[in-house]
């Protein structure tokens, strides 16, 4: 089988075994794309089930701490077998789509899971399964990283060049700062200009509204110009602020940013 195929494999059988089988894998957006449409296919009650699985796993992962349930010995010695970057995928895999099924996470396993765990390319997953709930407590924590911690600048923009070109390891690639960043640019702009409350995309745009907006302006500060077209800038002025789900400090911090890029020379 090849990746997609262990992948959803790991979904329909739901065991440990499977799922070190076919989530220990570096991601790219034409195997994402692949298994979340087989993910969006299925009923709630199959997604139910695995949700229940994805958080299992992580409860293996961390060591019972998520859940506190009882561990399987067998089970967990599969988890201990792995080396660290092959726990480090595995979590990943899980933590990625359990913040994308049509059901959505638990907010306090995704909290717990966020204290617990210092690997930023972790956080960063975290905090993309955080943003359907509108819970703004990992967002706006992950939010300030990107704005005053270089290590984490870096980080956001040299996963999102990798994902969106299909770099084979996007952990290894590093944005030089000179790169054409339009793979990056494209998405953001597409959701930014989504404000019909009648697009079935709108909701998920909206989530991810402030977050789009800090990657964009950190890769035009990187670059040291805004090489954004007047097309793309008025996208960005007309991005929708006032949101109900929206907290009145996210709305100040959403309108500071469209005017930091929309000003950047």
């Amino acid at each position: 089988m090849d990746k997609i195929e262990k992948m959803i494999n790991a979904f329909k059988t739901r065991t440990i075994k499977s799922a070190i089988e076919g989530l220990v894998v570096e991601h790219n957006d034409i195997i994402t794309n692949a298994v979340k449409a087989y993910l969006d296919n299925l009923s709630q009650d199959e997604i139910a089930n695995i949700k229940i699985y994805l958080e299992t796993i992580l409860d293996y992962c961390y060591n019972g701490e998520i859940l506190h349930t009882k561990l399987k010995k067998g089970d967990l010695k599969l988890i201990e077998k792995l080396n660290s970057q092959e726990k480090f995928l595995l979590k990943e895999s899980i933590i990625y789509f359990y913040g994308r099924l049509t059901i959505p996470p638990d907010i306090d396993i995704i909290k717990k899971i966020y204290k617990a765990d210092d690997n930023k390319y972790i956080k960063l997953n975290i905090t993309f399964a955080s943003l359907p709930s509108f819970n703004e407590d990992i967002e706006l924590d992950f939010t300030k990283r990107l704005l005053t911690n270089k290590v984490y600048d870096l980080m956001v923009r040299s996963w999102t060049m990798a994902f969106f070109k299909g770099v084979k390891n996007p952990y290894e690639y590093k944005d030089k700062e000179t790169d054409d960043w339009t793979p990056a640019k494209i998405p953001r702009i597409k959701r930014l200009s989504i404000n019909d409350i009648e697009n079935p995309k709108y909701k998920k745009a909206m989530s991810f509204r402030l977050l789009d907006l800090v990657v964009i302006y950190i890769f035009i500060k990187s670059r040291k110009k805004n090489d954004l077209t007047e097309e793309e800038k008025q996208i960005i002025k007309n991005a929708k602020i006032d949101y109900e789900e929206y907290s009145k400090n996210k709305k100040e911090m959403i309108k500071k940013l469209k005017e930091m890029i929309l000003n950047y020379k």
